[in-house]
């Protein structure tokens, strides 16, 4: 065997460890984003749970007309100063903490992670994109989820993705329909 032999045979065993560690990272980008994906059904499914365990009676009392569990994550929710551990919580109490804890849960184990609880009949907009802003109407309540995503080595620009569209709109990655009595905890 010559010299360029080697030589060739070295190159193109160097570009093929290259395309290998590059199917490397693009699985474990990938297993990444299946695991948040993961957490974020986690998360709708633990909501459903709640609003399933706070009966329609409770929630129709004293709410005013709106719906209790409708939550962003994004606004400002102050912590309950009553966590009804030494005490009986009264309706209001209850679905305060469970509300806040819930968010709590959404900011920690999401990536720069946002979360709507609403009524929403149409999720996307007419270009079949999901959409955060709700209509309240519908029977179903939806949970709208969105976070970053590492897609590339860090400082090379593509390192963080937020779900944007063409025109840069921010978008939710993933919207999840709640399951359940939907009337016992959809309507006002």
């Amino acid at each position: 065997m010559t010299l360029v032999e080697v030589l060739v045979s070295l190159v193109i065993f160097a570009l093929g460890m290259l395309g290998a560690g590059g199917l490397i990272m693009s699985s474990l980008r990938s297993g990444q984003l299946s695991s948040t994906a993961s957490v974020a059904v986690g998360l709708a499914r633990d909501y459903g749970e709640v609003m399933q365990l706070i009966p329609p009676s409770v929630v129709s009392t004293g709410t005013g007309g709106t719906n209790v569990f409708t939550i962003d994550t994004e606004t400002t929710m102050t912590e309950p100063s009553e966590k009804c551990k030494a005490n009986a919580c009264t309706a209001a109490q209850m679905i305060a903490v469970s509300n806040w804890e819930w968010v709590q849960r959404v900011k920690t184990t999401l990536p720069v992670g946002r979360a709507v609880v609403c009524r929403d009949s149409t999720p996307k907009d007419t270009d079949g994109l999901y959409q955060w802003d709700c209509d309240n109407t519908g029977g179903m309540m939806v949970v709208k989820f969105g976070w970053n995503a590492r897609t590339g080595p860090a400082g090379t620009g593509d390192d963080i993705l937020a779900a944007t569209d063409a025109n840069n709109v921010l978008r939710p990655k993933m919207v999840v329909t709640l399951f359940g009595n939907q009337t016992d905890f959809v309507t006002p």
